[in-house]
């Protein structure tokens, strides 16, 4: 007891030292001492420094689960709304239930395309020497010829052409021929997230207010004689008792809701990053290298000059492959085109009309 009345002695002291007046007063320093100029690379690196690191110990081995991983979750994902969205937009509207099939599947099969095709597309090696004999540069570590935006890969031990990271969930590397599926992939995602939430809204809400009317009676009739508690001989007599509530239905909504929300925090900050770096004609991997020619440049007054940076339209119509009469449907439909260039060569000045 007398521990107990000295830490209330020490907690009240505190708290008198600091009054109201104290605390706004330190609220308005911090505030005032905030600046508004934030490194966003700086703090983006800081942000993926621990997921680098897990990739780079733990995706060797644990890249089968976490693909595995990918596919379940597809199919909860799918199924659950089927279940549970199915029925209940159905009594609403058959039109509505079809429109909105429609829809689900188109984004559904975007993703399970993009995924798939993320994952065994080969995200391209350097040929063989002899092939590109001006290519001077080679790599440590394999040996093998090392063309402009090559890196080697520590986890599929060669150079991938034009390497962004290393992708656990794809067991791969994303690279020059798949990274367009990569980066459809999340967006369809995310998309997919933002059908179920802005649909399935309505559904969560009347799968946590209502009961289940389908559900089998609690008990059985029974009827008052006396004293006694005597079963009903007369159905007609029989008056429904409270309804069980829809455990395995609203545990299921509950965890898809969860669920959508980590995926589209996560994947939709993912992606919003990939997008800025394609509109800047850069990897993840160059982004980190560029950073420090940047600060150098502007420590010396100068401009740093991306050289593969041709301007965020015609960055992304190189991204997304948009060249030989291709146009932007090939974006909003499974294709299989190859990305612009063969990742050796970069040198675009002269081909950017024919974009």
């Amino acid at each position: 007891m007398k521990i107990l009345s000295k830490l209330a002695l020490f907690l009240n002291f505190i708290i008198s030292r600091f009054t109201k007046k104290q605390l706004w007063r330190k609220v308005r320093q911090q505030i005032a001492n905030f600046s508004p100029s934030v490194d966003w690379d700086r703090l983006t690196d800081r942000f993926i420094e621990p997921i680098i690191w897990v990739v780079d110990n733990f995706s060797d081995s644990l890249g089968v689960i976490f693909v595995t991983l990918v596919w379940i979750l597809i199919q909860f994902i799918v199924g659950v709304a089927y279940w549970v969205g199915l029925s209940f937009y159905w009594n609403i509207s058959a039109e509505l239930t079809i429109l909105l099939i429609m829809l689900g599947h188109w984004i559904l099969l975007n993703v399970v395309f993009h995924y798939y095709m993320a994952l065994v597309t080969p995200p391209g090696n350097p040929p063989d020497l002899e092939e590109i004999p001006y290519i001077q540069a080679r790599c440590k570590k394999c040996k093998s010829a090392k063309p402009p935006r090559t890196h080697h890969c520590s986890i599929c031990r060669t150079c991938i052409l034009r390497m962004d990271h290393h992708c656990p969930w794809l067991n791969n590397c994303v690279g020059h021929f798949n990274h367009r599926y990569f980066f459809l992939f999340m967006a369809y995602v995310v998309l997919g997230m933002v059908f179920l939430y802005i649909f399935g809204a309505p559904v969560i809400l009347h799968e946590l207010t209502l009961a289940d009317p389908s559900s089998e009676p609690i008990g059985f009739p029974v009827f008052v004689n006396g004293s006694h508690l005597l079963p009903m001989e007369d159905q007609e007599d029989l008056v429904v008792s409270p309804t069980r509530p829809k455990s395995w239905r609203r545990a299921l909504v509950i965890t898809e809701a969860i669920l959508c929300s980590g995926i589209l925090a996560a994947l939709g900050a993912l992606l919003c990053w990939h997008a800025r770096l394609i509109s800047r004609g850069e990897t993840s991997i160059e982004n980190l290298t560029n950073k420090d020619d940047r600060e150098a440049k502007q420590l010396a007054g100068e401009t740093f000059v991306n050289p593969y940076d041709y301007g965020s339209y015609q960055n992304w119509r190189i991204f997304l492959g948009l060249s030989e009469g291709r146009t932007w449907w090939c974006v909003f439909f499974p294709s299989v085109h190859p990305p612009r260039g063969n990742g050796i060569y970069w040198n675009f000045e002269r081909d950017l009309t024919h974009l």
